[in-house]
């Protein structure tokens, strides 16, 4: 799979045409154990998985030819099997093939410095995949214990998927890609690659196509209730700003920072939103093992949520277990309201476990003319996307006149706001030339709120009456937009470094540090100045004509981004997918500073493989760079013994 390579300025764009239409694409968290970085897409048959970089797999010998048939020859003999009992082995039986690789990663061409698809399949499912969820599995770290992962993640790719069919489906997949061999032998309606397939029937699911699905872990001690928690989204807007509490004894047990292993388990919690009913957000709860998930007979819903209006996205916390927060379901909806939902929060009304804990929600549209009209017309603006940011304290929103914001779930003792639901940092995307013409809620015009005469005329008249009784037009046909969140973990209890990619219509903004850029804004408003990161537009997308569809994050090393180089990204865009990336890195820096952000470097790195050997997870490769550390702590020939002597050999 061979990409079309664009390069303007320092951006490089990697096109990679597909025989399908993408619905979506992600980037998995986790990379496999030959270094390579896996990507999904959602297509019209099914899933489509690759392998980028990473060590190539290991041609294969080709399979011996059959020898020529020599004239005069008669070897051919017939057997007759009378025995009715006697079946041919089924090729779905026998074992899978075992991949082998490279002992080292492939030499990237200097002209072409890319990684290339070492691997790639389809999964069949024979219906479209529209939405695909992956878990945020962090790194294993001395704030987040190897005993809060389950051991499924270091072993296998675990994905949810929402399909046309009305149903929702969780796959596994070994992490490692596939042999040639594997891919060429006859299909036979099992399982290929070593799949598996967890499929929730309409029956328990939904009866319309879901229009999103989102995923996580949770323990198998956390409350467990086998009631269906029906809710009508009576929620009280001035005391769901505040969180509920759970109760102390819950609390302690949870904030110990590791779990046994030996006592328990792990759950997967997927939920799904459709607009059925007016809306419908259904969760459900399956058992992992170590190397698969399983679901109880019958499939039944975990808990199911009636919303007033339809879900525009839904979205778990971003905390991982054993944080409390961590099984909170961000619920944001096309009428302007984000609501928090946990599924293990006790109701005040009957005791039951399943309440909604906080409520923000949008400004109201500015209306285009300055017609007064009645108030029951007015709308608030429509929510596109929403996505936990700041651990999963804070909610950033993208609205459909271009405006985002961050909304702080956890609310400062010390700041006092009229309107707790009031964004704590906004600003605006969308300011271009078709934007400016169009004069409409997205445009720079509308947003200034100046008020201009307006010659009254048929046409005016008859937009003035549309206002007066269908509401603001806008509302109608919100644009397309959505946000992608990347953070990049501290091991020294530092705020994450968080990446932020808002594309609305065809453009594409980044924020490089979302952090740096709060406390921007806020020196901002204070009256000060204080340098930092901004928003930048991404620019020269090839896109040709597709309209986007998703855009998702690569992966980043530490001394990447303190050299301050962009992610990559990965962009869905009709029948094609494109990777933008940054050549041109700065080269020239000083050498001091180089060498001391090396340090810090190596520094986290030797903590961190400390902390893994300690509990027993330390790979070679890790072992192997403690040994050079210790070998490159002592000067070659000397030996140390105590602290004031030192025995020297010379010749050795």
């Amino acid at each position: 799979m061979q990409p079309i390579i664009t390069t303007k300025g320092k951006a490089t764009h990697l096109r990679y045409e597909l025989p399908q239409r993408a619905h979506a694409s992600v980037v998995y968290p986790v990379k496999a154990p030959n270094g390579s970085t896996i990507i999904l897409s959602g297509s019209e048959n099914g899933v489509g998985i690759l392998w980028r970089g990473g060590r190539p797999l290991k041609l294969s010998a080709p399979a011996p030819k059959a020898l020529p048939k020599v004239n005069g020859t008669k070897d051919a003999i017939m057997i007759i099997d009378s025995d009715d009992d006697y079946e041919p082995q089924n090729a779905a039986s026998q074992p899978l093939p075992k991949a082998e690789f490279e002992d080292d990663e492939e030499e990237l061409d200097p002209d072409r410095p890319y990684p290339s698809i070492i691997q790639q399949l389809r999964l069949p499912l024979n219906t479209e995949v529209l939405h695909i969820a992956v878990p945020r599995v962090p790194a294993p770290s001395e704030l987040q214990p190897g005993q809060t992962i389950p051991p499924i993640f270091k072993e296998k790719i675990v994905f949810a998927v929402a399909c046309t069919d009305y149903t929702v489906r969780i796959l596994t997949l070994p992490l490692n890609p596939p042999p040639n061999a594997a891919k060429e032998r006859p299909s036979t309606g099992k399982s290929m690659y070593g799949e598996e397939v967890v499929k929730i029937p309409t029956y328990a699911g939904h009866q319309t196509v879901p229009s999103g699905v989102t995923m996580t872990w949770t323990s198998q001690s956390e409350r467990s209730n086998g009631e269906a928690a029906e809710d009508e989204m009576e929620v009280d807007q001035d005391s769901a700003t505040v969180p509920l509490r759970r109760s102390p004894r819950k609390r302690q047990a949870q904030s110990q920072p590791t779990v046994s292993k030996d006592t328990e388990g792990f759950d997967l919690l997927v939920a799904s939103h459709s607009p059925d009913l007016g809306g419908l957000v259904k969760i459900w709860r399956f058992s992992l093992t170590d190397t698969s998930v399983k679901a109880p007979n019958p499939i039944s819903p975990y808990q199911t949520v009636t919303l007033a209006k339809p879900a525009a996205k839904i979205a778990f916390n971003t905390a991982h277990y054993p944080k409390k927060r961590h099984s909170q379901l961000l619920v944001a909806d096309s009428a302007g309201a984000a609501r928090i939902y946990d599924p293990f929060a006790p109701r005040k009304r009957n005791g039951a476990f399943g309440a909604f804990v906080a409520l923000f929600r949008t400004r109201f549209e500015n209306v285009k003319s300055n017609v007064p009209y009645a108030s029951t017309f007015a709308s608030r603006k429509p929510i596109l996307d929403a996505a936990w940011v700041s651990g999963g304290h804070s909610i950033l929103a993208l609205l459909a006149d271009g405006e985002w914001g961050l909304w702080d779930v956890k609310q400062d003792g010390s700041k006092s706001s009229a309107d707790p639901s009031a964004f704590s940092v906004r600003n605006f995307v969308g300011t271009s030339e078709s934007d400016k013409s169009s004069n409409g809620a997205s445009s720079p015009k509308s947003r200034s709120g100046r008020s201009s005469l307006v010659p009254m005329t048929p046409n005016t008249r008859r937009r003035t009456q549309e206002v007066l009784f269908q509401g603001n037009p806008s509302t109608s046909i919100p644009t397309r937009g959505g946000i992608s969140v990347a953070a990049l973990a501290s091991t020294n209890g530092d705020a994450a470094l968080e990446s932020i990619v808002i594309w609305y219509g065809k453009e594409i903004y980044r924020l490089t540090d979302l952090a740096k850029y709060r406390a921007r804004a806020a020196s901002s408003n204070a009256g000060n100045s204080l340098p930092g990161p901004g928003l930048f537009q991404v620019h020269d997308i090839p896109l040709l004509g597709e309209s986007i569809v998703s855009v998702g994050q690569f992966d980043i090393t530490k001394k990447e981004a303190q050299m301050a180089v962009p992610r990559s990204l990965l962009l869905s865009a009709g029948y094609r997918l494109i990777i933008s990336t940054v050549t041109n890195q700065v080269a020239d820096r000083d050498a001091s500073t180089a060498s001391a952000k090396d340090q810090v470097e190596e520094e986290d790195t030797r903590r961190t493989d400390q902390a893994l050997l300690a509990r027993g997870e330390l790979g070679l490769e890790g072992m192997s760079r403690l040994l050079d550390n210790m070998t490159g702590s002592v000067p070659h020939n000397t030996l140390t013994l105590g602290n004031p002597r030192k025995v020297l050999f010379e010749g050795l």
